[in-house]
């Protein structure tokens, strides 16, 4: 039997990725089925069982594949070679990537909170969930810390502060998957305003 190339191995997780995600966006952890991943992914068995042992650990690569888009921007945010952002430009670049995107209330956005919802129960998955919230954290903090240090004064302490904007952003997730009526402009342009009277602003 000829062996497959990376390239191809590579493909191919892809391809089953993609499939889980759509059935557990459709159905949800618990519902979806290994057989269920298996027939949308159009693989066999045998080909899906040799990059998955389980569905535990596809949930987890699942999990992994949809927060690492939202991880892969981060850094950006520690590289400022001209001069810090305000916390309200930081929060205006992210809601760019992902309060739009969450918005229409793509097969993304269902994943993210049916991560959230599971990691409560589930440790591998809170592991995960842990791990992306705490990197949001240090991204704010990190603008937080930088706006402070060239001159500004923050109402309270960068990693205070931290927690309260992720809460901000969890928020409209939680309330546009529940009630889907959030207008994300308004959303945005209120928080934005509230930033600036804090004095973490100064964009008109």
């Amino acid at each position: 039997m000829p062996k497959i190339s990376e390239e191809r191995k590579l493909e191919r997780s892809l391809q089953i990725l993609d499939a889980a995600r759509r059935c557990f966006a459709e159905k949800g952890f618990h519902r979806a089925s290994m057989a269920d991943v298996i027939r949308e992914s159009g693989l066999s068995a045998g080909a899906v069982y040799s990059y998955y042992s389980s569905k535990e650990e596809l949930v987890a690569a699942v999990a992994k594949s949809v927060f690492s888009a939202y991880e892969a921007g981060f850094e950006e945010f520690a590289d400022q070679q001209h001069g810090p952002l305000s916390p309200q430009q930081v929060v205006r670049l992210l809601a760019s990537r992902a309060m739009t995107e969450i918005a229409p209330l793509t097969d993304g956005f269902r994943m993210v909170m049916t991560i959230w919802g599971e990691a409560a129960n589930n440790p591998d998955l809170r592991e995960i969930v842990q791990e992306i919230i705490r990197g949001l954290r240090s991204v704010f903090a990190g603008v937080l810390a930088r706006w402070r240090d060239a001159g500004h004064e923050l109402p309270g302490d960068p990693a205070s502060l931290a927690v309260l904007m992720v809460s901000v952003m969890q928020g409209f997730v939680v309330q546009q998957s529940l009630v889907g009526d959030v207008d994300v402009d308004a959303y945005l342009g209120v928080w934005c305003r509230l930033l600036q009277a804090a004095g973490l602003g100064d964009e008109g």
